[in-house]
């Protein structure tokens, strides 16, 4: 293939618009849709359904997740962000949509 695909993308978000988007706030590896499709692919996990019926809309405690789900799925996020989080940020931010903004601004500031 020669030069001009220049809408092939990979998972650490490679191409030259997301290294030159990217590159002053630290965070070339992780999107706000890169997040949401984790935390989808997690909660659906958690909730032993695919991920094609988690609604990024819909409150996380309105799919009957508790306090421990809470817990678990933040110690996830640590590991995968690798930063540390307050466990309120998952209650600060009830929907997938929500979690995904408010981490990337996490990461922001933890990279700063």
């Amino acid at each position: 293939m020669s030069g001009t695909d220049t809408a092939t993308t990979d998972i650490a978000g490679d191409t030259a618009a997301d290294a030159d988007t990217d590159a002053g706030l630290g965070i070339d590896t992780h999107t706000v849709d890169s997040l949401r499709t984790w935390l989808v692919d997690c909660v659906a996990a958690h909730l032993e359904r695919p991920a094609d019926t988690v609604d990024t809309a819909v409150k996380l405690s309105d799919y009957g997740l508790d306090s421990l789900y809470v817990l678990a799925v933040a110690a996830e996020l640590e590991d995968y962000l690798d930063i540390s989080l307050d466990p309120t940020v998952m209650w600060d931010n009830p929907t997938i949509d929500a979690l995904s903004e408010a981490l990337i601004e996490e990461l922001a500031v933890q990279d700063a």
